[in-house]
């Protein structure tokens, strides 16, 4: 069993790379792929300290998901196999970044009548803190005289607020990301350059007016190599769709978890929620041998 999608305190998961390495390894684990947000300082890590990488006997695909632009849409592109050092992925200051779309936030909800505290700060440092949506939302959901408002929104809370308002073009609380990072095709080149495949992440979950037409739009105008088709928030159906695009467009697949250990609470390295994902290294035979593995 394989898991190509995994986070760590590198980015905004909680576990430590030594305590992920040690679940995947008591689970059995085949093959994992660590995949911090715009980050690759786990590779760097157990480059430094190699007694780490001992407590995993499975094989581990160098990656990252990177973040990237599609449409004006803030979207995530699943990079495995490149060289780490070699890809630029820090381009951005990501406690600028984020506290700039936290006073964006913050000047949206007043001109609407929420309460807010405009001293409210990201602290990219703390895996639960490193987001301006997760802040925001933990300050504007504290107060009751709020909540008439946020009715007015639809969905408010940590979990869907990133796709469904900082990242959909048709909520007043969208953040136009563009001058932070790459377009699509471009992060694509530089994965290529670093000797990596680049696949589209959870392709049906974002912020689209049709996910579906974007996710095979974005197969026919760039050169992606894949697809992550098994995806515990996709259901069976979505997820044989998934494959069908890769079928039709002679694309690779892969699938994982997006394991996030305490900030993902019922999402299990490996099984995904309540063990909808049981992903065979069958599943990636044609590329898996293409690219670089620690």
């Amino acid at each position: 069993m394989i898991d190509l999608h995994i986070h760590t305190n590198h980015s905004d998961g909680t576990d430590s790379v030594t305590e992920l390495l040690e679940k995947a390894e008591n689970k059995r684990l085949e093959m994992i792929s660590i995949t911090d947000h715009n980050s690759i300082g786990a590779y760097f890590e157990l480059e430094k300290h190699p007694e780490i990488r001992s407590k995993f006997g499975g094989e581990i695909v160098i990656g990252s998901e990177i973040k990237a632009i599609f449409d004006d849409v803030n979207i995530e592109i699943l990079a495995y196999g490149i060289d780490y050092k070699k890809i630029n992925i820090n381009k951005e200051d990501k406690m600028q970044v984020q506290n700039d779309i936290l006073k964006h936030f913050i000047n949206v909800a007043k001109s609407f009548g929420i309460k807010v505290n405009e001293n409210i700060q990201v602290d990219v440092t703390n895996p639960d803190k490193c987001y301006a949506c997760w802040v925001f939302c933990d300050e504007i959901l504290k107060y009751k005289e709020n909540e008439k408002i946020l009715k007015k929104f639809g969905q408010i809370d940590r979990i869907t607020f990133y796709r469904e308002h900082e990242g959909n073009k048709n909520s007043p609380f969208y953040y136009n990301t563009s001058k932070y990072y790459d377009d699509c095709q471009t992060l694509i080149n530089k994965i290529h350059e670093a000797g990596g495949l680049a696949f589209l992440a959870h392709g049906l979950i974002y912020s689209f007016d049709n996910n579906r037409y974007s996710v095979e739009k974005m197969l026919k105008t760039t050169n992606i190599d894949g697809l992550e088709c098994i995806y515990p928030l996709f259901n069976e159906e979505e997820k044989m769709f998934m494959i069908s695009l890769c079928k039709k467009y002679n694309k690779f697949m892969s699938g994982g978890s997006d394991y996030h250990a305490k900030n993902k609470p019922t999402t299990f390295l490996g099984t995904g929620i309540k063990n909808n994902i049981l992903i065979q290294k069958e599943f990636i035979k044609d590329w898996v041998d293409k690219v670089k593995k620690i």
